[in-house]
């Protein structure tokens, strides 16, 4: 069977529910057990390496002018309510010190939406000014927030924390100049949300090798809600199952370890934090780690992106690339798997596509990101320039 065809298959099997993989969902649940189970009938041990998470469910959400309905966006993770209260519109952080949000829904524009607010607990690192503004807004006895997206069409959400105490959507910057003409009139807001304690998985596959050297090979499985998540990342998993089916017929060059990541567009990561916390002193092993994250888009080169690579073997996988037709090399990009390895200094190389970062919020965390945006055969191109590069030696690690 060809890699194209088998590379199909997976993401047809990945790529089946239309609200997406959010983690601790049972679409989540079930892309575990596929990658697993795929991993184990090509021989890889497999581990399933646990963690909790909370599950959690939008049922519906209104918002009410007078008698006009407006349209809304929950925000992912928001707790639910019925209220119904007077606005209060804050357009920067010295506006959010000064007022009273007493009984309120704060409203919040300008200089204080102009981004999303970065999650508080994120274990990695930390934004202050947003953790302000948060605190903020719980401290000063809001009943709940909309946030005004400066775009006007399928905003993304600009709150998702599930450690945000306040009910919380997201609004189009046109309904927001709505809300702002209603100056103080009351506003009714009605978020209906279930939220669960719940358990999910890394799962990651190993073949061993008498060697000491580790080649960690990652690909997260989980999405955003309400996103079929077929480039954002299923194109990256059904890439790596394909390679990992294609190199057990042969005697691993290195110890093989593939991560299958869960959690990687959670606010927490919380994939991340247990693979970190299961690592113990394997970081030093790891000669080499390759991220593959929203590969496979048509008419698009996949670009490899390197991070702490030794100059010599850089250059040598740079040839490789010039002599592969659709491969490019790009800048380091930091939003991925590959960054909890980078910041230990060791060896990466991120592989992606061309311009992929300006469809973030148009069609990656969107329901329009399904099957028909990706081209199997640039997966299966993905995947020759993978074991090529798997075949030569890996980097010396420092």
């Amino acid at each position: 069977m060809s890699d194209t065809t088998r590379i199909a298959e997976h993401l047809a099997a990945l790529v089946l529910w239309p609200g997406g993989r959010p983690v601790g969902s049972p679409a989540n649940l079930a892309a575990e057990e596929y990658i697993a189970n795929a991993l184990r009938a090509a021989g890889y041990e497999v581990e399933q390496q646990g963690f909790d998470c909370v599950d959690w469910r939008l049922d519906g959400v209104d918002l009410w002018v007078g008698d006009g309905p407006l349209p809304v966006m929950a925000n992912p993770y928001s707790p639910s309510c019925d209220v119904t209260a007077p606005l209060a519109a804050v357009a920067d952080l010295a506006e959010l010190e000064a007022a009273d949000l007493t009984g309120r829904i704060a409203l919040l524009h300008g200089a204080l939406a102009a981004e999303p607010l970065f999650p508080r607990n994120y274990p990695f690192f930390t934004y202050e000014e947003h953790q302000r503004i948060a605190d903020l807004l719980e401290q000063k006895g809001a009943r709940a927030v909309i946030a005004v997206s400066p775009m006007h069409a399928s905003p993304a959400p600009l709150i998702e924390d599930g450690d945000f105490r306040l009910p919380s959507v997201t609004v189009g910057a046109d309904v927001g100049a709505v809300l702002l003409m209603a100056g103080r009139a009351a506003i009714t807001l009605r978020l209906r949300s279930v939220a669960r304690p719940g358990r999910a998985a890394n799962v990651i596959g190993r073949r061993a090798h008498p060697s000491r050297d580790k080649l960690v090979l990652s690909a997260h499985f989980d999405t955003k809600p309400g996103t079929p998540g077929a480039l954002d990342n299923a194109a990256g998993v059904a890439t790596l199952l394909a390679l990992a089916e294609r190199l057990a017929t042969t005697e691993p060059p290195t110890n093989l370890e593939f991560v299958f990541f869960n959690g990687e567009d959670h606010y927490a990561a919380p994939g991340e934090v247990a693979y970190v916390a299961g690592c113990g002193g394997e970081f030093g092993r790891i000669a080499l780690v390759v991220n593959v994250d929203g590969v496979g888009l048509p008419d698009a080169p996949t670009t490899v992106a390197f991070f702490n690579c030794p100059d010599s073997w850089a250059e040598a996988t740079r040839t490789a690339i010039r002599h592969r037709p659709g491969i490019a090399e790009t800048e380091p990009w930091p939003q991925g798997d590959h960054s909890i390895f980078a910041m230990q200094g060791i060896a990466c190389i991120a592989l992606t596509s061309g311009g992929i970062h300006s469809l973030i919020d148009s069609l990656i965390h969107t329901p329009h990101d399904t099957l028909d945006r990706l081209d199997p055969a640039r997966l299966a191109a993905t995947v020759d320039f993978l074991g090529e590069l798997l075949a030569r030696p890996l980097p010396a690690r420092g």
